[in-house]
C-alpha cells in the first residue's frame, strides 16, 4: 500500500508550479521581442546594400525597430563594423524585470553578419 500525499504538500507543489509558470508567462514576451529583433538585423545584414548603407541609416533603422518592440536599446548600444567588407551588426542590452518580490535582468547580445 502506498502512502498517501498529505494535501498541504500537494497544494504546496501546485503553488509552486503556478509561480514558475506565471514568471515563464511575464518572461516570454521579452524573449519573443528579441527573436523578432534578431531576424530583423539578420534580415539588415542579408541586404546587398547593407554594405554600402551608412553606419547612422543603419543604426536608426535598429534602433527604430527596437522601439517598436518596446526594447530598452540606446544608440551607444549598436555596434557596426565591416570586418573584411562584410556588415556585421552587434548589440548588446539589458531588460529589467520587476517582480514582487524580485527584479531580474535579462542581457541580450543579437548579432548578424552579411554573407
Amino acid at each position: 500500500m502506498t502512502p498517501r500525499l498529505p494535501l498541504w504538500r500537494l497544494i504546496a507543489a501546485i503553488l509552486v508550479l503556478a509561480g514558475m509558470a506565471g514568471v515563464l508567462l511575464a518572461l516570454a514576451p521579452v524573449y519573443i521581442e528579441d527573436l523578432k529583433l534578431r531576424q530583423y538585423i539578420r534580415s539588415l545584414a542579408r541586404d546587398p546594400n547593407a554594405a554600402t548603407t551608412p553606419e547612422e541609416e543603419l543604426r536608426s533603422a535598429v534602433l527604430s525597430r527596437a522601439r517598436q518592440l518596446d526594447l530598452p536599446i540606446q544608440s551607444g548600444d549598436i555596434q557596426i563594423s565591416h570586418p573584411e567588407g562584410k556588415l556585421q551588426l552587434q548589440m548588446k542590452y539589458a531588460v529589467q524585470m520587476d517582480f514582487p518580490f524580485y527584479q531580474v535582468d535579462l542581457h541580450f547580445h543579437p548579432s548578424a553578419t552579411s554573407p
